[in-house]
């Protein structure tokens, strides 16, 4: 907790409440309730998760939908050729190196467990189905973690992309750099015991929309922020500001 502790003290007065709590609320009020999209079996998303990694949503879904097309049962992704895998991922980035892992890695849950399934990820602990899942090639702590939140499985594990980081960074919950698997760990240390798996879904995708829309990478639109008040990198740029 001393280490979760120093690194909410980067970000700004919050007041009595949980940083990450009034974040949520602010997300909220602008963009509403984000929990209700249909829900992945497990071994989909594990697919899914895997393909998406530097890839815009709308891309890998389309080889998402290629794929399941494809190959059904996924478990055919076991013993598939790498080719014949590659010809379906016409739209993601690395797709040969994706094409080898996807075979891989399905192959070795099949071969271990007689098929394609990841049903008994349900009676471990989340700190095991992490383990577990990283074992496999192209699974890291975001594609690990998306599995066991995403999938219908829903599980109590906050999913850390690209664009989480980059908000805990400039919000002050995260120190500049963190790995994701480090960043991983915090995120989730900040998150309110009360709040449970669908909670931690919903903020996954309060936050990466913001960071679609606003807090971009590059050029964020702090002038048009709500949040810019919360915000070391809005409060540094306002302080930049001449006044008159």
């Amino acid at each position: 907790m001393p280490a979760i502790r120093e690194q909410i003290q980067l970000g700004l007065d919050f007041g009595r409440e949980e940083p990450i709590a009034v974040l949520r609320e602010r997300l909220l009020a602008a963009y509403g309730p984000q929990r209700h999209a249909r829900r992945h079996t497990p071994p989909e998303q594990f697919v899914k998760a895997l393909i998406s990694s530097e890839t815009y949503d709308r891309d890998s879904e389309k080889d998402f939908q290629a794929l399941c097309e494809h190959f059904r049962p996924l478990d055919r992704l076991g013993q598939a050729a790498p080719r014949e895998v590659l010809t379906q991922l016409a739209n993601v980035t690395h797709p040969e190196k994706k094409a080898s892992q996807l075979v891989a890695s399905v192959g070795r849950i099949v071969e271990q467990r007689g098929r394609f399934d990841l049903s008994h990820l349900a009676a471990l602990s989340v700190e095991t189905g992490m383990e577990l899942l990283q074992l496999h090639d192209g699974i890291g702590p975001k594609c690990a973690a998306a599995v066991l939140n995403f999938s219908t499985l829903r599980r109590r594990v906050f999913v850390v992309d690209r664009h989480i980081r980059r908000f805990g960074e400039r919000f002050g919950l995260l120190p500049d750099n963190a790995s994701f698997t480090r960043a991983h760990q915090i995120m989730l240390r900040l998150m309110p015991a009360s709040w449970d798996a669908d909670d931690l879904y919903e903020l996954h995708w309060l936050i990466k929309r913001f960071g679609q829309e606003v807090c971009t990478s590059q050029r964020p639109l702090c002038s048009r922020c709500g949040m810019a008040d919360l915000c070391r990198h809005g409060s540094a740029l306002a302080s930049k500001i001449p006044r008159r």
